[in-house]
């Protein structure tokens, strides 16, 4: 399958410590077989030459093929939720629309103290600890409920994708 450079850019976001979900998240919400053709454009069309950023074109990415089985788009509540399979475990990121017609991509970092109380909170957490003792990764598997009460505390915080 085709490398899909829209798709790669949004998990080389940094975040200190990830956080992966035992399924894809939302367990609600409707299964899209492609990448609407609106983020598409609002990302490949957002190059910031003066930033050097001219990161992918529409060109490079073959929406068809940009969502697998391992590679899961899902819309709800007006959100957009790419959830990226890596070993056995789901990584998500929230992509928001903005009142501009632009989009905002969000993602949970488990190395803020802040994150990991609010996910503690509302739903277990299993952390994987190095040898050193320090959390290498979150695990957590929220109910329809937990997840909703995770979006609506803002533990998702927005990053940028182009800095």
């Amino acid at each position: 399958m085709k490398n899909i450079k829209i798709i790669a850019l949004f998990f080389l976001l940094p975040a200190c410590v990830e956080v992966g979900f035992k399924q894809p998240q939302p367990q609600k919400g409707i299964m899209l077989e492609t990448i609407p053709k609106e983020i598409i454009a609002y990302y490949s069309n957002n190059n910031d030459t003066t930033k050097d950023n001219n990161l992918f074109k529409e060109a490079d990415i073959n929406v068809d093929s940009a969502l697998s089985e391992n590679a899961i788009l899902k819309k709800w509540k007006g959100n957009y939720f790419y959830n990226q399979k890596k070993d056995s475990l789901w990584y998500v990121i929230m992509i928001k629309p903005s009142s501009d017609k632009s989009f905002d991509a969000y993602q949970l970092d488990g190395g803020k103290q802040e994150t990991l109380s609010i996910l503690k909170g509302i739903t277990t957490v299993e952390e994987i600890r190095s040898k050193e003792g320090e959390i290498e990764l979150l695990i957590i598997d929220p109910s329809p409920s937990e997840f909703k009460r995770i979006i609506k505390s803002n533990a998702f915080e927005k990053v940028d994708i182009y800095n």
